[in-house]
C-alpha cells in the first residue's frame, strides 16, 4: 500500500509544478474570433477540414492529426465559428454531405459513426479522463494485445496528468487579465463591450482545446506504436454516437451579459479557488482508483 501512496502524494505535487510551469495566457482584446456568416462558409471550411482529416488518417502514425498544432487549431476555430453561428441563428442547410443534418426545433446532429472528423482523436481520448471509464476498458484493451506493463503506464499517465490543470492555471491568467481591464472600463464609465466579452470566451475555448490537444498527445506517447493503435482502434469501433446541437434559449447578447456578470464583479476569484480545490480532490480520488485497480 505504500507505493499507491506515494504516487497519489506526486499527483498532488505535480498539479503544483504544473500550475507553476502552465504557460501564461493573458486576454488579447485584438483575438480574432473566428465567423461563419453563411451555409456556404461553412461548407468551404468543411471541405478543407475534412481534406486535411483524410490526408492525416493515411499516416502511420494514428495520432497524426493531433499531432499537427495548426490542422488541429484550424478544426477548433471551425467547431467555434460553427457554434457560434447556431447561437446568432444563422440558417446552415445542405450541409448533410458534411455530417451536419438540421433538427427539428432548430437544433443540429451529426452521426459520429459516418463522420468521426467532427470528433478527432483528443475528444474520444478525452473519456480516459474517467478513471471509472479507464477500468471498464482494461479487459478488452487486453485482450487487444496491451501487456500489464501498458496497463500500467496508461494508469501512470492518467494519474499523473489532466487537462483541467492547464485550463484551470491558463484560465487563471486569462480571466484576471480580462477582468482588471473590465475594470478599468467600467471606472472610466464605459459600457459592457459584448464584442469583447465574445473574444474572452474563443480564448477560454481556445486554452481548453490546446490543453486537450497536448494532453492527448501524451497519453499516446506513454505508448509505444502498437498499443497506440490498440488503442485507437479500440475507440474507433462502438463507441460513436451521434452528436447533437442544441438550440439558444436566449440571445446572444443576452448570455455573454451573464457570463461577464461574474468577472465584473469580482465573484470569478472565489469561483476558481472552489474549483481549484475541487480539482485536486478530484485528482486524488482518481489516482487512488487508478492504483486501486493496479493492485487488483
Amino acid at each position: 500500500m505504500e507505493e499507491p501512496k506515494r504516487l497519489i502524494a506526486s499527483v498532488l505535487l505535480l498539479a503544483v509544478f504544473l500550475a507553476g510551469q502552465a504557460q501564461a495566457t493573458p486576454f488579447d482584446e485584438k483575438a480574432k474570433v473566428p465567423r461563419i456568416a453563411s451555409s456556404q462558409a461553412l461548407r468551404t471550411k468543411l471541405e478543407a477540414h475534412f481534406a486535411t482529416f483524410e490526408r492525416k488518417q493515411q499516416d502511420a502514425d494514428p495520432a497524426a492529426f493531433i499531432r499537427d498544432r495548426v490542422a488541429h487549431k484550424q478544426w477548433s476555430d471551425l467547431y467555434f465559428a460553427a457554434q457560434l453561428a447556431m447561437d446568432e441563428k444563422t440558417p446552415l442547410k445542405g450541409l448533410d454531405a458534411f455530417g451536419l443534418v438540421a433538427k427539428p426545433g432548430g437544433k443540429y446532429g451529426v452521426d459520429l459513426s459516418a463522420f468521426p472528423q467532427w470528433e478527432p482523436l483528443d475528444s474520444r481520448l478525452h473519456k480516459l479522463t474517467n478513471e471509472d471509464i479507464v477500468e471498464s476498458y482494461v479487459p478488452a484493451l487486453q485482450a487487444r494485445g496491451f501487456r500489464d506493463e501498458d496497463i500500467v503506464a496508461l494508469r501512470t499517465y492518467l494519474a499523473n496528468n489532466d487537462p483541467r490543470v492547464t485550463v484551470q492555471t491558463e484560465g487563471r491568467e486569462l480571466v484576471e487579465t480580462f477582468a482588471r481591464r473590465l475594470q478599468g472600463q467600467r471606472k472610466a464609465g464605459q459600457k459592457l463591450n459584448l464584442q469583447e466579452v465574445l473574444t474572452y470566451r474563443y480564448q477560454k475555448w481556445m486554452v481548453r482545446a490546446e490543453a486537450q490537444r497536448s494532453w492527448a498527445v501524451g497519453l499516446m506517447d506513454a505508448l509505444d506504436k502498437q498499443r497506440q493503435r490498440a488503442l485507437v482502434s479500440f475507440l474507433d469501433e462502438g463507441f460513436r454516437s451521434e452528436m447533437l446541437f442544441g438550440v439558444a434559449t436566449e440571445p446572444l447578447d443576452q448570455t455573454l451579459e451573464q457570463e461577464a456578470q461574474p468577472i465584473v464583479s469580482g465573484e470569478f476569484a472565489e469561483i476558481i479557488t472552489s474549483e481549484e480545490a475541487q480539482l485536486r480532490q478530484h485528482m486524488q480520488r482518481r489516482a487512488e482508483k487508478l492504483m486501486e485497480g493496479e493492485l487488483r
